[in-house]
């Protein structure tokens, strides 16, 4: 009886386990879609704030892969105070859309600032072109960072599910770049 009591315990568990894993996967899938959603949006805003699509580009390409890298270092480094993964997973979250909430008005702020700018100082072209690079990355390391930090700490909620396996960890990164690439698709 008292094995059969154990067997019961540890299914249970399994299967609330696998619940926790299966949200966890979905909201790291939507995760990724709304990245690069993000991504495609905020390179045509800049582009229509700048001008010079291809300085757009390369200016959300930088911010977004030094955020990914920022974020993911920042929360390794930190991921040994986080007591609630999943907590902290949903605000970080929350904070990317609040963030992608305000950067229209942060990119307009970025305009006016590099028009006074200019006509203060009348860089040149190359200054020109730099100031605008690093206007938009100051706009888009916060959120960035925040994104980066999403695959330490979701990795550290899967661990306190019981279910650290790196094929665990390979299927929710996999889930992720499909909706980065269905983000994508999905942005034009």
């Amino acid at each position: 009886m008292a094995a059969n009591s154990a067997t019961l315990k540890t299914t249970a568990a399994e299967s609330a386990s696998g619940k926790g894993f299966n949200f966890l996967a979905i909201c790291f899938l939507f995760s990724g879609a709304t990245g690069l959603i993000y991504e495609v949006v905020w390179a045509r805003m800049l582009g229509l704030v700048f001008g010079a699509t291809t300085m757009a580009i390369s200016a959300v390409l930088t911010a977004f892969m030094g955020g990914l890298a920022l974020g993911s270092a920042v929360a390794a480094k930190r991921i040994a105070r986080i007591t609630k993964p999943l907590r902290a997973y949903a605000l970080i979250e929350i904070g990317i859309g609040l963030y992608a909430l305000i950067v229209p008005t942060l990119f307009g702020a970025a305009d006016h600032a590099y028009g006074i700018i200019w006509q203060s100082f009348h860089p040149g072209f190359y200054g020109f072109a730099f100031l605008r690079f690093v206007l938009a990355t100051i706009v888009l390391i916060v959120p960035t960072a925040l994104m980066g930090a999403t695959l330490p700490v979701i990795v550290l909620a899967v661990r306190q599910l019981g279910n650290l396996k790196s094929s665990a960890v390979t299927r929710l990164y996999s889930l992720n770049l499909t909706g980065a690439i269905g983000g994508t698709i999905a942005a034009g």
